[in-house]
């Protein structure tokens, strides 16, 4: 028989990491290059301060690629 610290190790080893399902509402959410524009122009108004600015930073990538790609298409 395991002991204690025996079943703590092999929980710790097994992670199951959850599964993305796109919802019906994800397949429809799309923003229009307006609403882009607007968001990044606010955006460039607001002070971010510590820990934000990283998430900010990446948000903001995210939201030009996405403008680029409407700007493409469109």
């Amino acid at each position: 028989m395991a002991g204690l610290s025996d079943q703590v190790i092999n929980k710790e080893k097994i992670k199951v990491e959850p599964k993305k399902v796109k919802t019906k509402v994800e397949d429809k959410f799309e923003l229009t290059k307006d609403e882009l524009k607007f968001i990044l122009a606010k955006i460039a108004q607001v002070e971010f301060k510590g820990v934000e600015i990283e998430f900010t930073y990446n948000l903001i990538i995210k939201l030009q690629e996405h403008y680029k790609y409407l700007s493409k298409t469109q």
